[in-house]
């Protein structure tokens, strides 16, 4: 090494060292705005879809209120109060279905896509109505005797009409021919992603309100934005499996060539210079490592070939027991 500094190093000298190893400060950049994304909530509609779909949704809650008015003989408002998207494995957080009534609907007999839901409570209301009555009675969840299911039927079915009709020239959907209490036999896939959107119906001269969820696939509803349904090709677990391994045989990875180290102090930093030699703490017999990911898994020799610097690898380590050797996050 060059002549010892003296025993004040100058301020100038520090901040040259400071800066040729990157401890100036950098200069700020201003924040960017960027909206929040939710990982949890699907992304199938964008906002403008989304609007899209409300508009067709107040198209049909027209529809919903001619029939309503046409049951009752009674002016009906109705309008769409959420239109909302939701995986399916979230489902039982969207939709009241423990005593509720159901109507599936879909494209065949006992193959539905998709449900129209009241709470109890709303259908007892219904039907108390249909009937002339104006007191629920003592149970306001009591089971619908036949005559009460069969009503209920008809008004939820001309109800779900409404709202099939825009669909029609994409979709040849049919409500199914009775109720079911709770949940309908639907296997929808955990991640598929489900639109939820509720009516809110109100008689003209009454204060108290009852809501419809109807919910189906966002694929379904997808031609009425113009958006073009994509299916998801079937893959068998093999064709998975072989895709996979072929994408992680040709992942790159680094391999960092070490070949020993060195602890000097700050002065004798400063006081290095062109021609001086720093002793590394391994013999010159030693071998250097190959390092991929933190570990040690080849050693080797340092050589030349075809005019660079290379290693030619004398032996591999055992990985899995330096893997396990590592101290644990805990």
């Amino acid at each position: 090494m060059t002549a010892a500094s003296g025993n004040d190093l100058s301020q100038a000298r520090i901040r040259q060292l400071l800066a040729a190893v990157g401890s100036a400060h950098a200069q700020e950049e201003p924040a960017l705005e960027v909206a929040e994304y939710d990982w949890r909530d699907p992304h199938y509609f964008d906002e403008d879809e989304l609007n899209q779909l409300a508009a067709v949704m107040s198209q049909v809650a027209t529809h919903v209120a001619e029939t309503f008015a046409r049951f009752y003989s009674s002016e009906h408002h109705v309008s769409p109060m959420a239109v909302t998207q939701h995986f399916a494995n979230d489902l039982p957080n969207q939709i009241e279905l423990d005593r509720g009534c159901c109507l599936p609907f879909g494209p065949e007999k006992d193959h539905p896509c998709g449900f129209a839901a009241i709470t109890a409570r709303t259908a007892l209301a219904w039907v108390t109505r249909l009937l002339g009555d104006s007191d629920t009675g003592d149970d306001p969840e009591r089971p619908l005797s036949g005559l009460e299911e069969s009503l209920l039927f008809d008004l939820l079915a001309a109800a779900v009409e409404g709202f099939l009709l825009p669909l029609r020239p994409h979709h040849n959907l049919k409500s199914d021919a009775r109720l079911c209490q709770g949940q309908p036999d639907i296997q929808f896939e955990t991640t598929e992603e489900l639109c939820r959107i509720v009516f809110q119906i109100k008689r003209e001269d009454a204060d108290e309100a009852c809501d419809i969820a109807v919910l189906l696939p966002c694929s379904r509803l997808a031609a009425l934005v113009g958006k073009t349904a994509t299916i998801p090709p079937q893959i068998s677990p093999q064709e998975l499996s072989h895709a996979l391994m072929e994408h992680v045989q040709q992942m790159p990875v680094t391999v960092t060539a070490r070949l020993a180290s060195t602890t000097v102090s700050f002065r004798e930093i400063l006081d290095l210079g062109p021609g001086d030699i720093l002793l590394l703490d391994k013999p010159i017999q030693e071998s250097m490592e190959l390092i991929i990911n933190g570990a040690g898994v080849f050693s080797g020799r340092p050589v030349r070939s075809q005019g660079h610097y290379a290693v030619a690898i004398q032996r591999s380590e055992d990985v899995t027991s330096k893997a396990s050797d590592k101290p644990k996050k805990g």
